[in-house]
């Protein structure tokens, strides 16, 4: 909106009718929400608070559908829809892989799991088949035995886990609790954050973070890479290395012609 009145203005230089519409009739600019960023130890705390839920009649698997929620989302980078549409044909075992069917911009992507994801879903579908709970390839991923088709509501997940954020202490820097949403933040801020640590070529691994995510390009991937302390640290301690003797050098001969 702001772009179109500037260019009303500059239209208004050679035609004073131009009309420029009232800047006060503009939405109020709108404000950026600050994700949370789980540390390591946090996300151990949630997996572990996981198993003192306690199963009911409709939900006998509450705690491994929430251990693997959060695997998910922390090892995977999920969105909410797309885990909760997720099928048990979905994962496949051997191969160790996730498909996410038509997601945002009717997108699918296969993902290859971590080895803590893998293993995360081979410990709930070894409890699911031990409890001799449906293992058919269509039923849901999150299955209990209510709701539509058996399948776990968003915002069933979405409240679960936030009485999980409330359970083990996890506040945002104005004490309110954070969104599930920044699981999904978290995952790309450390993933930028091993690439950083293992001496990788960062920009050039970018376009493949971005299609682990079901992102169009790295630009829509940019909004989840957030420069975190840890990050900052990495990055200067790379800059020092490559470019420390340049600045030394350069600081040397400064000094030399004074």
């Amino acid at each position: 909106m702001r772009i179109l009145r500037n260019m009303c203005l500059y239209r208004r230089r050679s035609d004073p009718a131009c009309f420029v519409p009232d800047i006060e009739h503009f939405p109020a600019n709108h404000q950026r929400i600050r994700p949370y960023i789980f540390a390591e130890p946090e996300i151990a705390r949630l997996l572990e608070a996981t198993a003192t839920l306690h199963p009911t009649s409709n939900s006998p698997l509450c705690r491994e559908v929430y251990r693997l929620a959060i695997a998910l989302f922390y090892t995977c980078g999920l969105r909410l829809s797309e885990l909760v549409r997720m099928t048990v044909r979905d994962y496949e075992p051997c191969e160790q892989t996730i498909l996410v069917r038509e997601s945002k911009f009717h997108k699918s992507r296969l993902l290859p799991l971590s080895s803590d994801g893998s293993r995360e879903l081979d410990m709930y579908l070894e409890v699911r088949r031990a409890k001799r709970l449906p293992m058919s390839p269509e039923s849901p991923l999150l299955w209990n035995r209510h709701g539509e088709g058996n399948r776990y509501a968003g915002v069933s997940v979405f409240q679960a886990i936030r009485c999980l954020y409330r359970k083990v202490g996890i506040r945002t820097h104005d004490g309110s609790l954070p969104r599930v949403h920044d699981l999904r933040h978290t995952f790309a801020v450390h993933a930028l954050l091993r690439w950083y640590r293992s001496g990788v070529n960062v920009q050039s691994k970018l376009p493949f973070l971005a299609a682990y995510m079901g992102h169009v390009s790295i630009v829509s991937t940019q909004y989840y890479l957030h420069f975190i302390e840890d990050i900052a640290g990495c990055a200067s301690e790379r800059f020092a290395k490559l470019c420390g003797e340049l600045i030394t050098l350069s600081s040397s001969s400064k000094g030399g012609e004074l």
